[in-house]
């Protein structure tokens, strides 16, 4: 039986607002489920794994093994695997079988590392570490560490390395050349990393200063996009969603969209391009207010209001193949996971996962 999804469309500047019928084809994954990872970043103390069973709206709290998540963890499905990075004290990567929860492999990135994100290629896995001179290289069945030095991009010796992702055979790594009061020594760099050397292939720098979250890419025109918050504490709608067009010469071309117009900074960016529609859902934050903004890549616009509740305080988006939004809701004593159909909330409360959800990146549904 087909599935009718209603995405509740209302853009700014594009016509009237309208409500858009969208279809799932037969052959659509019938279930999804939503995982979530979160910490109290307390050193040491253990953080939570919980899944999401879409259809049921049902929870199952805990499902990791002991030692898999820490206090502050961020996650990347890749295939049929999760990798949790666990950041701060925790400077490990753990990897996940995504059907069962049970530890595959669990390997250290280095002490004072603090890593950030994980790109894969073969059995290497790139670590973009905000406490090393770039990015750590770790090699699955072995305990081998390597680090490719990006010391070039900032005078202090060290990057700060936050995002990385697979292009080809390129590793695309965004580090924000912080100084020793976290302010953006200028704009951002991306490094180029030839996989077959491990070497940096090419540099790009930015337009922006301080890319922040994960990088995202583009199904039209396959750029990669990546929010950037170049003055983060004094003025959050600095900046902008910027846009690299990745290839033999990789170049910044512009911005998607503006922090101005989202009100804030965006935490995470989610594209979906299925039932015919293309969206990249944004998780914006401005303090202390957390949401979900949409911007239409077929109208090339945003929508005219946030998709989330102003009584909710969102920090973290996944798309579900089965076309829902999962988006983590960390208010006060209402906090956990929600369903989004478009604008229109699935869920009649916030349903709880064991911890307040904090990460901007702990998400993924499949």
């Amino acid at each position: 039986m087909h599935k009718y999804l209603l995405l509740a469309f209302a853009l700014a500047g594009c016509g009237d607002n309208k409500t858009i019928p969208v279809e799932t084809p037969p052959d659509a994954a019938p279930t999804s489920h939503a995982v979530v990872v979160s910490g109290d970043f307390t050193p040491g103390s253990p953080g939570v794994m919980s899944v999401l069973a879409v259809d049921t709206q049902q929870i199952t709290q805990r499902v990791a093994p002991n030692g898999a998540v820490g206090d502050d963890p961020v996650m990347r499905q890749v295939g049929g695997e999760l990798f949790v990075i666990n950041r701060s004290d925790g400077n490990n990567v753990t990897i996940l079988d995504a059907a069962s929860f049970t530890v595959k492999e669990q390997l250290a990135t280095g002490a004072g590392s603090n890593p950030y994100d994980v790109a894969v290629v073969g059995n290497k896995i790139y670590v973009p570490s905000f406490g090393t001179k770039g990015v750590v290289v770790l090699t699955r069945g072995t305990t081998t560490a390597t680090t490719i030095d990006l010391t070039q991009f900032d005078s202090d010796g060290k990057p700060d390395c936050v995002a990385a992702t697979v292009v080809g055979s390129d590793v695309y790594v965004a580090c924000e050349r912080l100084d020793q009061n976290f302010k953006p020594r200028g704009p951002g760099k991306i490094a180029v990393i030839d996989s077959a050397t491990d070497t940096v292939r090419t540099t790009v720098t930015m337009t922006n200063g301080n890319p922040i979250g994960t990088f995202a890419r583009l199904p039209e025109d396959g750029d990669l996009i990546i929010p950037t918050a170049p003055d983060i504490v004094g003025d959050a709608t600095k900046g902008c969603i910027e846009k690299i067009t990745p290839g033999a010469a990789p170049v910044t071309n512009g911005c998607l969209v503006q922090n101005l117009d989202l009100g804030g900074f965006a935490q995470r960016l989610e594209v979906q391009d299925a039932f015919g529609v293309r969206i990249v859902w944004i998780a914006t934050s401005k303090f202390p207010a957390g949401y979900i903004e949409a911007f239409d890549l077929l109208t090339l616009c945003l929508w005219e209001a946030p998709v989330t509740k102003d009584t909710q305080t969102i920090v973290d988006v996944a798309v579900c193949p089965t076309g829902e939004l999962v988006v983590a809701d960390s208010t006060s004593g209402k906090a956990g996971l929600r369903l989004y159909n478009g604008a229109s909330e699935l869920t009649p409360a916030a349903l709880d996962i064991g911890m307040t959800p904090a990460s901007s990146h702990g998400l993924a549904c499949y």
